[in-house]
């Protein structure tokens, strides 16, 4: 069988006993032979027990059995499969290319966001982190003429809006910076290593961050803000932040609590949203908030 068919049915499988409450070896099957990857041939025992110590070996997700009142079969860890970011983006990806590939005639009705650039240069980051090796970097900044070169100890990356960032260390700054993938115009991977913090994590670094901007000068606050109807609704159904919370709720509108800083991104983001939200709280970001909508008027004066 050729690996791109049986890598299908690897995601196949996961996606379909993932979002089962326990699934029996029938019941997956009734599913299965419905599936233009099965040509309509049931799935025997041994071949299903084989794909799932593949998956566990290559996803890292293992397929457990229930014995007690039949065979039931299910994820292990299905919470921390669901909140581990990663994962969780990586299977709907895949889990979204292998809906396109089994039914050819949707591909031009599904319509995905593209990510325009940067793709060219992930292979060699990413092959760079996984062995701790410098690259080097020649930047273009948007508000600088011309383009300089930087080596960085590269740490993670990161999407946020249709672009990738890498976050990453270079010996002029104390704490590690930003880079965005589409202002890279050329990436080299270098053979002199660094040694990656062993206490340092990405997810904490952007804990109160909303987006890419990190800023170590200011800590993390309350914010308070009003969303009025129907945006609320956005909100709840797509929260802008994992510490947002709802704290009131009336015909008009509904107020949401934050614990972030409140850097350009989040002021941004907030912007966007027009008369649909008001700053409450802290004084000092709704008059940033009042000035960004005066500097906006004053655009528009005839």
């Amino acid at each position: 069988m050729k690996a791109p068919l049986i890598f299908r049915q690897y995601l196949w499988m996961v996606e379909t006993i993932y979002l089962s409450n326990g699934i029996t070896l029938q019941e997956f099957n009734e599913r299965w032979v419905k599936t233009e990857i099965s040509g309509g041939i049931p799935m025997i025992r041994q071949t299903f027990n084989r794909h799932r110590k593949a998956i566990q070996d290559m996803l890292g997700i293992n397929i457990e059995c229930q014995t007690k009142g039949g065979y039931y079969y299910y994820i292990e860890d299905k919470e921390l499969l669901k909140n581990n970011s990663f994962k969780s983006w990586m299977l709907d990806s895949l889990s979204i290319s292998n809906i396109l590939m089994d039914s050819g005639a949707l591909k031009e009705r599904l319509l995905m966001e593209h990510i325009p650039a940067g793709k060219e240069f992930f292979q060699t980051i990413a092959r760079a982190m996984k062995v701790n090796h410098k690259i080097r970097i020649t930047y273009h900044k948007f508000s600088q003429a011309t383009p300089y070169n930087i080596v960085v100890e590269p740490y993670a990356i990161k999407v946020f809006k249709q672009r990738w960032y890498l976050l990453a260390k270079n010996y002029k700054r104390n704490t590690p910076t930003v880079y965005a993938l589409d202002r890279m115009e050329t990436v080299e991977e270098l053979s002199e290593q660094f040694n990656f913090p062993t206490d340092f994590s990405a997810k904490t670094f952007f804990h109160d961050c909303y987006g890419v901007l990190h800023d170590s000068s200011n800590k993390a606050q309350q914010i308070v803000i009003r969303a009025y109807y129907p945006y609320a609704n956005y909100l709840r159904t797509l929260p802008l932040h994992h510490s947002q919370k709802e704290l009131t709720d009336t015909p008009e509108y509904a107020d949401f609590e934050f614990y972030l800083n409140p850097t350009f991104d989040f002021k941004q983001e907030l912007l966007a949203q027009g008369k649909d939200v008001e700053v409450l709280k802290p004084l000092t970001l709704r008059k940033d908030m009042k000035k960004m909508v005066m500097e906006i008027m004053g655009r528009y004066k005839d």
